[in-house]
């Protein structure tokens, strides 16, 4: 479905960019009408706009009964675009294809494996982007019970006044279903990496560009509390959350995952990569350790048992 309209440029201080361009009623209009089948779950459409020789991938956000259009400084900047102005845009989407939600009493519960406690290398194991991996193999690293099997790798990615309970974890598990695209090796994958260790499935890393995380943006001082970072710079990623399979953890998994994220956000242009462990108790998020075995750098302590670790390219 392609769209043209003129609208304007706007400032909005919520989550970065900044910059919006209202999409008029009219046009909003035919957009609800289709957002059931295009959008992430949440109202977000995503959709490849055009603003005079610019063209980009993104999504509409929902606001107050309509859609704007986020215009990161990358596009705003070099049409020499200021709030106010009035701008020509084209927008072209597709329906996404969704994973099914099967209904709770049809799921087949995935066996528990057991095995060795031996420690593994990078050199057993196989860790590839999450598109190129299968949608039930994400499934069976996060598992059906405990947290993972609530959050779905959605804590910084939520928007204001989301939780698990009000989203629940069959929407947030078709989140991460969007934003891996499992499955699908035409993706750009931006959003992860699975491990294999003799074929099967153990881990999980999420790394993505830190500016697609609004509630990191938006609610967690530990990236932010005495440093002058750009919120809106979509070439610093972050490195936000280890799942190990249970029956593999406590094995290195997420350490070789951990070293294989910085090559993953170089090779997709990244000028740098954040972790922001926990010296208490690392969980999700990863120990200190973890992130200097892979090379990380100490750049900041915003709090008695968090860090920030970086490595700029």
């Amino acid at each position: 479905m392609d769209q043209e309209f003129s609208g304007e440029v706007i400032e909005w201080r919520g989550p970065a960019p900044y910059y919006f361009v209202s999409v008029p009623e009219q046009e909003g209009v035919a957009l609800r009408a289709t957002a059931s089948a295009a959008s992430y779950g949440w109202g977000m459409l995503p959709i490849r706009a055009r603003i005079g020789s610019t063209e980009w991938k993104t999504s509409l956000w929902p606001k107050d009964g309509g859609y704007l259009l986020p215009l990161k400084d990358a596009v705003r900047k070099p049409e020499g675009l200021h709030t106010g102005d009035a701008v020509d845009v084209r927008l072209t989407f597709d329906a996404l294809p969704r994973t099914p939600k099967l209904p709770a009493a049809k799921r087949v519960p995935v066996p528990r494996p057991t095995g060795s406690r031996e420690p593994v290398t990078v050199e057993q194991l196989t860790i590839v982007p999450a598109n190129q991996a299968a949608w039930e193999d994400l499934r069976a690293v996060f598992g059906t019970t405990g947290d993972t099997a609530r959050c779905w790798c959605q804590r910084f990615r939520m928007l204001p006044k989301e939780s698990w309970a009000s989203e629940g974890p069959e929407e947030l598990a078709a989140r991460l279903s969007d934003q891996t695209a499992c499955g699908n090796r035409k993706a750009q994958a931006t959003s992860g990496l699975v491990a294999y260790l003799d074929g099967e499935p153990v881990g999980w890393c999420a790394v993505a560009p830190r500016a697609d995380h609004p509630r990191l943006l938006r609610d967690c001082r530990v990236p932010w509390l005495g440093r002058n970072q750009d919120k809106a710079d979509t070439t610093v990623w972050a490195v936000t959350c280890f799942v190990t399979r249970v029956g593999y953890r406590r094995r290195g998994v997420s350490r070789a995952i951990a070293r294989a994220a910085v090559g993953f956000a170089r090779e997709r242009g990244a000028c740098a990569v954040e972790g922001y462990p926990d010296f208490v108790d690392g969980g999700s998020v990863g120990t200190l350790a973890m992130f200097a075995d892979a090379g990380f750098a100490e750049v900041s302590q915003p709090g008695k048992r968090r860090a920030v670790m970086r490595i700029d390219f």
